[in-house]
């Protein structure tokens, strides 16, 4: 999957999907948003193979994930395995991000009762609802891929839906991040064009993050912002 910035790396984050076989369209739900910001998602509805030993492949995604989704619902907690597989997770994998989405009103409950859940819309499982929330607590698994998609904005007003979240997280930027992002934004005339990243977002990006970017591609966002304008630098062009 491409970056924002050549040379950018986005970390590998996967994660486990636990559902039951009913609500499996949310399933898939979940796995295309986490798929938008590069997290992998295993669906045992859709990549475990006919022939597969179908519990030893469960168990080995359960060690390796990095994130446990599971859906709740009354099918959910009448599922033979769903149920098992979040205790698994709660009482062996106590570093994993466990992000418990809601279909209709279950909560949490069992080893994973004291975790908040969030109740699913009417617009379904959407990047607002289950990734940005993630992006504060676990940023160095969320924000590279957030920061990806924004660079890839294809319209002004796209640039600011994407860039909004980013604005209250700058502070917890390492300077990788912050330089992939001002690095996407010289590049991406959408971006630094939109009236919301030119007047305020850019500015706060270079505010509290401008002494961790690189000079040139300071100036550069600088120049664009004051300017509207693409800024030349010798025989670079950003």
């Amino acid at each position: 999957m491409a970056t924002a910035v050549p040379g950018y790396q986005l970390p590998t984050v996967t994660a486990f999907v636990s559902y039951s076989h009913v609500d499996r369209e949310f399933g898939a739900q979940v796995k295309s948003v986490l798929g938008e910001v590069g997290i992998g998602a295993f669906l045992a509805h859709e990549d475990l193979e006919t022939s597969e030993e179908w519990q030893q492949r469960i168990v080995s995604e359960l060690h390796r994930c990095d994130i446990f989704v599971p859906l709740l619902s009354r099918n959910f907690v009448e599922s033979k395995w769903a149920p098992q597989e979040a205790g698994f997770i709660a009482l062996s994998r106590p570093t994993v991000i466990i992000a418990p989405l809601s279909i209709d009103g279950t909560t949490p409950f069992g080893f994973f009762a004291s975790i908040q859940s969030s109740r699913i819309g009417n617009a379904g499982i959407t990047r607002e609802l289950l990734v940005e929330p993630l992006a504060k607590r676990f940023p160095r698994k969320i924000l590279p891929g957030l920061i990806r998609i924004a660079g890839e904005a294809g319209s002004f007003r796209h640039a600011e839906k994407l860039m909004r979240p980013l604005v209250p997280l700058f502070s917890i930027f390492t300077a990788e991040e912050a330089q992939a992002l001002a690095e996407a934004a010289v590049r991406n005339g959408q971006i630094w064009s939109a009236s919301q990243c030119r007047s305020q977002y850019l500015p706060e990006l270079i505010r509290v993050q401008g002494s961790n970017l690189h000079p040139e591609t300071l100036t550069a966002l600088q120049y664009q912002v004051e300017n509207d304008e693409w800024y030349h630098s010798g025989e670079r062009i950003f």
